[in-house]
């Protein structure tokens, strides 16, 4: 019987170190809630710790303290932060008390950021990262991934691309803040979102370094909200809820929601092994708000790092049209050639053309950004957006091709009917102008833009639609879940504690399971 136990140990630690082979990477993420360096912020505060006293190094260091001293026990790898002083001075005094906390060698990433305390007294606030310089070190620049943005939001949306020092595997990471609801009209809120994610989905373009894309941060909304599913059309997946539907990382008026997510592409969610809301952290998920450092739970998210293959997407040729989902638009012009999305620095052009192959009613690409969501509007008609998240119109007599938000494109009362044609093709043609979209050759060069003739003539062409199809091979491999398991924890939800083990299942304190 001895033997036997001493097999089933022997067996028990070889799967052990099976489970953790890899390189592993832990990201911590946390909105801090306005931790700052300055002290002559021009205003006072109260006696908690989220609200310590500015005007003192001793209301400072409170903070300071109660942050580091619930997040060092993780010892991550990266700590990306929400909401600290535009000033370089923040993040190293973050990376100060870390070091001191783990006997680690945390540093800040620089990020060149700064406000003018003169004409904001009140301080301004951006995203920002420290690391352990033993485990990880940043590669090329700290880049804003608000493209477009020219207010506070360069600073509180980020991106750094990180590398392993143990294998050379890279990841790029972006910590974002988008607006809050704060405005007296909740839909100038979402409007602003909607913004956010826009710009971001174009700031993203810059992600060179490596194709391994990780979003995270205080994005203020929960799921189902347009600019969260403008980040699921371009092929980003939320972790958190993946693994627990029932996670929660802010409370207000004692009702929880989870606004501080995080998104992975393709290649990244293979490689992501746990994400998941740490409530013990910070006393304010568990009703202890009054003593809280920040009014957000921090989130963990381990990732075992691999090389992995470019993916590949394949869209199948249609006949009839499935609204929600995403298709290539195409046409015969020379050769094969797809509709490109209008440049991102642009609101209107006259759409070039790319050369595409078909291989038996098959278009694969290695990335999805030439694809265009279609969605129903509720009435027979439709919208089509296209992969950042901006919405197709067309106006007046213009042949080129507009984009914008949703509300700007309601505004201009720009949707389309869709309709198959006996040959294969579709027409796609604005209600409002009777304009719809062709492909054609124009002073030699191939484009999709619009027209209103009555018959198409040389050279011009209705397209040809391409559904994406997710069944088709993909070289990416998946990590299995099991290589980082999430600890059972204690959770307080809507008054009651729950036990939450690593398969994401909510029991009583009496073992018994509850959905």
């Amino acid at each position: 019987m001895k033997a036997k136990t001493t097999l089933l140990l022997l067996f028990a630690a070889i799967a052990t170190q099976a489970i953790h082979a890899g390189d592993i990477i832990k990201v911590c993420g946390q909105n801090v809630q306005n931790f700052f360096y300055s002290l002559d912020r021009g205003r006072t505060t109260g006696n908690s710790v989220t609200k310590s006293n500015y005007n003192t190094e001793e209301g400072r260091s409170i903070k300071l303290n109660a942050i580091t001293d619930a997040l060092f026990i993780y010892e991550a790898d990266v700590y990306a932060f929400n909401e600290v002083e535009c000033c370089a001075e923040s993040l190293e005094l973050l990376a100060q008390s870390m070091s001191t906390k783990t006997g680690k060698s945390y540093l800040p990433v620089a990020d060149g950021l700064t406000y003018d305390k003169a004409t904001n007294p009140d301080g301004a606030i951006k995203s920002g990262f420290i690391y352990n310089a033993a485990t990880i070190e940043p590669v090329g620049d700290n880049l804003s991934t608000a493209y477009g943005y020219n207010n506070i939001y360069p600073a509180q949306m980020r991106m750094q691309t990180f590398k392993s020092k143990a294998t050379g595997e890279c990841f790029t990471l972006s910590m974002n803040h988008f607006k809050a609801s704060t405005s007296a009209d909740p839909s100038y809120d979402i409007n602003q979102r909607e913004g956010n994610s826009i710009a971001l989905l174009k700031g993203l373009n810059q992600a060179v370094l490596d194709p391994d894309i990780l979003i995270m941060g205080d994005l203020n909304t929960t799921m189902g909200e347009l600019c969260l599913n403008n980040l699921e059309h371009a092929g980003y997946e939320e972790q958190i809820l993946k693994r627990d539907p029932y996670a929660t990382s802010h409370w207000y008026y004692n009702e929880g929601n989870l606004i501080d997510h995080v998104f992975a592409n393709s290649t990244m969610a293979a490689q992501i092994t746990d994400a998941h809301i740490e409530y013990v952290a910070n006393p304010h998920s568990t009703g202890s708000k009054y003593t809280a450092y920040s009014d957000h739970d921090p989130y963990l998210v381990t990732l075992n790092l691999q090389a992995q293959p470019t993916p590949s997407y394949s869209y199948t040729k249609v006949t009839t049209l499935t609204p929600g989902t995403s298709y290539l638009i195409a046409a015969p012009i020379s050769g094969l050639q797809i509709a490109q999305p209008v440049a991102i620095d642009k609101n209107y052009e006259y759409q070039p053309a790319v050369t595409v192959t078909d291989n038996d009613g098959a278009i694969t690409l290695s990335d999805n950004k030439m694809a265009y969501y279609i969605e129903e509007d509720g009435n027979g008609y439709y919208y089509i957006k296209d992969y950042y998240g901006r919405y197709l119109y067309q106006q007046g007599t213009y042949k080129n091709t507009n984009v914008g938000s949703k509300s700007y494109a309601d505004a201009s009362d720009c949707k389309f009917s869709i309709t198959s044609q006996p040959d294969g093709t579709f027409k796609i043609l604005n209600t409002t102008s009777s304009y719809y979209y062709y492909a054609n050759i124009y002073n030699s060069a191939q484009q999709f833009s619009w027209c209103n003739w009555a018959n198409l003539g040389n050279n011009q062409y209705l397209p040809w639609l391409y559904q994406y199809n997710p069944t088709a091979p993909s070289a990416i491999t998946t990590v299995g879940i099991a290589t980082e398991p999430v600890t059972t924890r204690k959770v307080l939800s809507n008054g009651r504690l729950t036990i939450v083990t690593p398969n994401g299942r909510h029991y009583t304190l009496q073992g018994i399971l509850h959905e």
